[in-house]
C-alpha cells in the first residue's frame, strides 16, 4: 500500500472509535481528488469494532437502550429498546466447548461470564451501535466516491471475518462453528453485478482474493488457494463450492470440526481430553437457527438430528465426507470414531489449523 493508516479504535468519540477509520479513507479520496490522480486504487478498509470493548458512541447507545456496564457484581438496566434476545438464545451451552478458560466466555468486559437476559440484550444493544457507527463511516465513503464520479466504477465487498455468539446457544465469542459465528456477511457492489440479486455463496474468505484479481484482470498468487466467484456475482452460476469445511483447534485438540453440503452440516466436538465428544447433525433448510433440544422446539425437525434413526444415513455420509475433508485440507487430526491415518498429532505449542470462514 502506498498510504497506510493502523490503529486499534473501539472507543466511542470520533477520534477514538470508528470515525477514525472513515476519517483516513476520506482524506485518501480527498487528496486523490486534489491531485487529478486517475490511477486504479484499492483500498482495504477495515474497522476496530464491532469487536469488544463495544463502547459504542453515547447518541447510538442510547438509540439501542444500551451502556457501557463495567460492574461486573452487577447487571445492566433493563431497557425496551434494547435489541431483543436471539432466536436461538440459551442461558448455557449443553456441554463444554473445550476452550477452559477463553477470554472470549469467561472476560469480555460488559459480559463475563453471565448468560443473563439484561446482560446479552445489553451487549446486543452496544454491538447494534457499534455496527451502525460503521455503516455510517461507509456511507460517508460511498458518498464521496459517488461525488468523485467513481462509484458505477469501482467494486465494493463488505464483509467479515467471523461472527460473535453473544448469547446465541449460551455462547459468548467466535470459537464455535454454529452458523451465527462461522458464516459471515458478504455484500458486492459494482459494474455487472445485479443490484439487490441474492446468491446462495459457498466461498471462503480466501475465494475474495482470487475474485479480485479476476475482476482486475491479474494472475492470482501462486500460493493462494482462493477460487474466484465472480461467475456467482455475474449471475453465471450458483456456487463456486459444493462442500464447505471449518475447523476450530484454538482449545483442547482435536477441537471441533464441521462440514456443510447443500442443506446439511455435521458438526463435532472431540475436547476436554476426550471427556467431550459430541455430534450435531442439522438440516439448515428446516432448522437455519441449529436449534437444539435445549431450545425446547415442539418440532421435530427443529432441533440437532444426530441421534434420530430416520437419518442415520445421512449422518453416515455427512460423516463420510467431514474426514474427506480433513484428508483433502491435511488436517493433522483425526477425531474419536475415525481412522488414525497413521497420523501422529502435532506437539502442544504447534499451530492447528483455524476455521475457514464462509460466507
Amino acid at each position: 500500500f502506498t498510504v497506510r493508516h493502523d490503529a486499534t479504535k473501539r472507543g466511542g468519540t470520533a477520534e477514538t472509535g470508528s470515525a477514525w477509520h472513515g476519517k483516513q479513507v476520506l482524506e485518501y479520496l480527498a487528496a486523490r481528488e486534489a491531485s487529478k490522480d486517475e490511477d486504479p486504487f484499492l483500498i482495504y478498509f477495515g474497522f476496530s469494532h464491532p469487536h469488544d470493548v463495544r463502547d459504542g458512541t453515547p447518541e447510538l447507545l442510547k438509540k439501542y437502550g444500551a451502556v457501557n456496564h463495567a460492574d461486573k457484581n452487577s447487571l445492566p438496566p433493563a431497557n425496551p429498546k434494547q435489541p431483543e434476545l436471539p432466536e436461538n438464545y440459551l442461558g448455557e451451552h449443553p456441554f463444554h466447548h473445550g476452550h477452559p478458560n477463553l477470554r472470549d466466555e469467561v472476560s469480555v468486559k460488559g459480559v463475563w461470564e453471565k448468560r443473563d437476559e439484561r446482560t446479552i440484550r445489553n451487549e446486543l444493544g452496544r454491538e447494534f451501535a457499534c455496527s451502525e457507527n460503521i455503516d455510517r463511516q461507509i456511507g460517508s465513503v460511498l458518498k464521496k466516491l459517488d461525488e468523485m464520479g467513481e462509484l458505477e466504477n469501482t467494486y465494493i465487498f463488505y464483509t467479515a471475518d467471523h461472527g460473535m455468539a453473544i448469547g446465541r446457544h449460551g455462547l459468548q465469542g467466535k470459537q464455535n462453528l454454529y452458523e451465527h459465528t462461522w458464516k459471515v456477511p458478504f455484500i458486492a457492489k459494482g459494474p455487472g453485478i445485479k443490484s439487490g440479486a441474492r446468491a446462495l455463496g459457498n466461498v471462503y474468505l480466501l475465494d475474495v482474493l482470487a475474485t479480485i484479481c479476476d475482476f482486475a484482470g491479474v494472475k492470482a498468487p501462486a500460493s493462494s488457494e482462493g477460487v474466484s466467484f465472480r461467475p456467482v456475482l455475474e449471475g453465471r452460476k450458483d456456487v463456486v463450492r459444493d462442500v464447505l469445511y471449518g475447523t476450530y483447534s484454538g482449545g483442547t485438540k482435536p477441537g471441533m470440526r464441521c462440514v456443510k453440503k447443500g442443506d446439511w452440516k455435521l458438526i463435532k466436538y472431540d475436547v476436554m481430553d476426550g471427556k467431550v465428544r459430541e455430534t450435531q447433525l442439522f438440516n439448515l433448510k428446516e432448522n437455519p437457527f441449529e436449534y437444539l433440544f435445549e431450545h425446547g422446539k415442539k418440532n421435530g425437525k427443529l432441533t440437532d438430528l444426530a441421534e434420530d434413526p430416520i437419518h442415520a444415513d445421512k449422518l453416515k455420509e455427512m460423516e463420510a465426507l467431514l474426514l474427506a475433508e480433513m484428508r483433502k485440507n491435511n488436517d493433522p487430526y483425526r477425531l474419536w470414531n475415525q481412522p488414525k491415518d497413521g497420523l501422529t498429532p502435532p506437539k502442544s505449542g504447534k499451530k492447528a489449523p483455524k476455521k475457514r470462514k464462509q460466507n
